[in-house]
């Protein structure tokens, strides 16, 4: 009876084992097919646009712009499925990021779109983001963002710049009504000559939804702003 139990239990134990494998076997699997569908999709909006493709990063892009906030967070950084070319008489970089916090167990991806737009001007840092629960406890304790006319705008989003009058200037009536009829806008950064927007949701029609909000915006700079920063073309920065 113990030689018969013993065999059934190392029975149901391999076939827990097999199950799991088949498991294992199947979510990497699936997440090649994914990897494929995404690598396809991206590919297809390249062309589209008349952008250049590549499955991996040919500029290095966490290192080349890691004076972005960005692209200097956590560890194992890396970008793929990257278009890059002229969109509108502006340089463009499209792509996929991520990057690691933690490790172990406690080890978390972070997975992003991001565009990265030239900019005719050379902007002081600006970040703006969705408010989040952590910045309405900062603001009781005196660290507080802009407020701006549109206490709707205030409330929605959390805007630091080391340049105050820049960030009001940039974000004026006009372009805070278009934001706040897009619903929910990435996190976005002005620093230098670039504009980088990200968001982590997924899809091609997401991608799409980055380079026109941050084609709105540059084309919302106001003239005297151009005139005070510019920089003298419609590129900004190297891609």
């Amino acid at each position: 009876m113990e030689i018969l139990f013993a065999g059934a239990a190392g029975a149901l134990q391999c076939f827990f084992f097999a199950v799991v494998a088949a498991a294992v076997v199947g979510v990497i699997i699936y997440a090649v097919y994914r990897a494929g569908q995404r690598r396809e999709a991206m590919a297809r909006l390249a062309a589209e646009w008349g952008l250049r493709f590549y499955a991996a990063d040919p500029y290095d892009i966490p290192a080349r712009y890691a004076h972005v906030d960005l692209f200097g967070r956590g560890h194992a950084r890396r970008a793929s499925n990257v278009l890059a070319g002229q969109v509108d008489g502006r340089e463009v970089i499209l792509c996929d990021y991520r990057y690691k916090t933690g490790s172990g167990k406690d080890e978390h991806t972070h997975s992003f779109q991001v565009a990265i737009l030239g900019m005719p001007i050379l902007a002081p840092r600006m970040h703006m983001r969705r408010e989040s629960f952590l910045d309405t406890m900062a603001s009781w304790v005196g660290f507080d963002d802009l407020d701006f006319e549109s206490e709707e705008f205030s409330r929605r989003y959390h805007v630091k710049a080391d340049d105050r009058k820049f960030a009001y200037d940039v974000l004026h009536a006009r372009l805070i009504q278009y934001l706040l009829a897009c619903g929910d806008v990435p996190a976005l950064e002005m620093n230098g000559p670039l504009l980088v927007l990200h968001d982590d949701q997924d899809g091609a029609e997401r991608v799409r939804r980055l380079l026109d909000i941050g084609g709105e915006i540059i084309r919302s700079i106001p003239d005297y702003v151009r005139a005070a920063r510019g920089t003298g073309g419609q590129q900004g920065g190297r891609t």
